[in-house]
This record gives C-alpha cells, sequence and structure tokens, in this order.
C-alpha cells in the first residue's frame, strides 16, 4: 500500500466541510435526538436504552461514512483518474487498498465523536466495555468500506452520491439503527436479517447484552465482505481494460 497517497487521501476528506458536518455532526445530532425521544430505561436485555441508541447511532455513522468512500471513486473514474493511475508505480490492488484504508479512516472518527458524546452524557459502559465497543464496531465497518467501493466503481460521480444517501435510509431503518427493532412492526424484524447492518448492530450489541451468537453475526458480515470484494477486483480489473 502506498503510504503517501493514503496519508494524502485523508488529508483531503478531513478536510472537507462536508465531512465534519454530514460524516460527523449528523450522526451525533441523531443520536441526541433520538436519545431524547427513547428516553433512558432499562430494555428487558438489561442495558439502557440509551446504550442502545447510541450503538445503533454508531454504527449508522461508521457505516455511512465508510459507504461514501465511493462517491470519491465515482468521481475519480469521471475525472479520468484511473487513466492516470497507468502511468504511474501504482497498481491496481494499491489503489483499491488505499481506497479501503481510507473509508476505514474515515469511519474511525464518527465512533470517536459519538462515543464521546455517550461519555458526556452519562452512558453506563465500563473503560474494557467501551474500548471493546470502539474496536468491535470498527472491524464491522470494513464490509461497508468495500461495498462502497463497489458502488463506486460502477456509479456515475454525478448520481452515486445521490445513490448512496437512498441506501443509508433503508439500512439504517431496517437494521434497526434508527428505532429499536422491538417497537418495529414484525415484518421489518424478519428483513432485517438480511440487511448488513442489523449484523453490524448485533456486533456492538450482542457483548453488552451477554447475548451469544456474535459470531453468526461476524459470518454473515464476513460474506458482505468476501462478495462485494470479488465484484470490487472484476469490474476494476474490466475498467483499467477498457482504459
Amino acid at each position: 500500500m502506498n503510504t503517501t497517497y493514503l496519508a494524502l487521501e485523508i488529508k483531503r476528506i478531513v478536510r472537507s466541510p462536508q465531512f465534519t458536518i454530514f460524516t460527523i455532526g449528523m450522526p451525533v445530532v441523531m443520536y441526541l435526538l433520538f436519545g431524547a425521544i427513547f428516553g433512558d430505561y432499562v430494555l428487558d436485555n438489561g442495558l439502557h436504552s440509551s446504550t442502545q441508541t447510541m450503538i445503533g447511532m454508531a454504527a449508522y455513522g461508521a457505516s455511512g461514512g465508510a459507504l461514501f468512500t465511493g462517491t470519491r471513486v465515482a468521481q475519480e473514474r469521471t475525472d479520468g483518474w484511473q487513466r492516470q493511475l497507468r502511468l504511474t508505480p501504482m497498481r491496481g490492488p494499491g489503489y483499491l487498498a488505499v481506497k479501503v484504508a481510507s473509508a476505514m479512516a474515515v469511519a474511525l472518527p464518527v465512533l470517536l465523536a459519538i462515543f464521546f458524546v455517550g461519555f458526556l452524557r452519562g452512558e453506563p459502559l465500563t473503560a474494557a466495555e467501551w474500548g471493546r465497543q470502539l474496536v468491535f464496531l470498527w472491524a464491522a465497518t470494513l464490509p461497508f468500506a468495500v461495498l462502497g467501493l463497489a458502488i463506486g466503481l460502477f456509479g456515475k460521480g454525478d448520481t452515486v452520491g445521490a445513490v448512496t444517501g437512498a441506501l443509508m435510509m433503508p439500512l439504517g431503518m431496517l437494521g434497526g439503527l434508527w428505532i429499536p427493532l422491538e417497537i418495529l412492526p414484525g415484518w421489518m424484524a424478519t428483513v432485517a436479517h438480511f440487511v448488513p447492518t442489523y449484523w453490524l448492530r448485533r456486533v456492538g450489541l450482542d457483548p453488552l447484552t451477554h447475548t451469544s451468537g456474535t459470531w453468526v453475526a461476524v459470518l454473515v458480515l464476513a460474506g458482505w465482505l468476501v462478495i462485494p470484494a470479488l465484484v470490487v477486483m472484476r469490474r476494476f480489473r474490466l475498467d483499467t481494460a477498457r482504459l
């Protein structure tokens, strides 16, 4: 991986006002809003409702930040940046690795911001639980980084942002990240098992509720990682072959 290119990519992202406002600011505001709506009481699983809301919004913000990597990839395709890669020592796998790594770098400050606000609000987690949630949720965001890359390689620069934004809405709702699945209609709880955000939520909640079966969530997310990765590699080879 070209670390110089990665550093430049991350600097370009964090210097964008949209990064601060939408990628970090919006999930934090949604956490405060939904936290106020649902209040703070102990659920049947022993978890505070505000803590569950925090985990859901952290998962939503991190996955959304990683997914929106595709907008930059699509714009670079439109601008002909991939053509320029053929004139540099960087090969295709290095380019793709930088994009995935930058997506993961985008997801991390979202988690840190929401957890910091949760800490200030007095979420009842131990130091070990805070650290575990940060590591688990961040690692589980990787499939969304690769999925965003796949969207960017198929989309166009002027439309992929809208497509990704429209995709995040059902992913947040059906995955139980916005509203607890316990208060949603039964059919939505069933559909939730078919979207990756549900399993991302499980990675965050299961260790706190001492629920067994976290490995199932890990396996499902691994599937959501491998399949888009294969699509990405094939699409990128076809794109560069036409250049």
